[in-house]
């Protein structure tokens, strides 16, 4: 089992549009995702690299470790496809 923290972003089924991101320790927490939408996980993300770039994610990190799950309504589209 990963005990890191993983990111994932909610992709529509045939591989069109972004939905919300979701940051968890065990790919077994992530919530529901939205009508038409999957999650897909994100290999390259690096939490200390996204910290760095946007520290407002701090407080979702520590949710996502306190609660083992963070959901984030959504992204910019700047990182979205740099992260895939």
């Amino acid at each position: 089992m990963t005990t890191r923290l993983q990111k994932f972003i909610e992709r529509g089924s045939h591989g069109d549009g972004f939905g919300r991101a979701a940051y968890v320790l065990d790919a077994s927490a992530l919530p529901r995702p939205s009508k038409g939408m999957e999650w897909q996980k994100i290999d390259s993300f690096s939490a200390a690299e996204e910290v760095l770039n946007d520290p407002g994610l701090k407080s979702v990190f520590k949710t996502a470790i306190d609660n083992g799950f963070a959901v984030v309504a959504d992204e910019t589209n700047e990182t979205r496809p740099n992260h895939e």
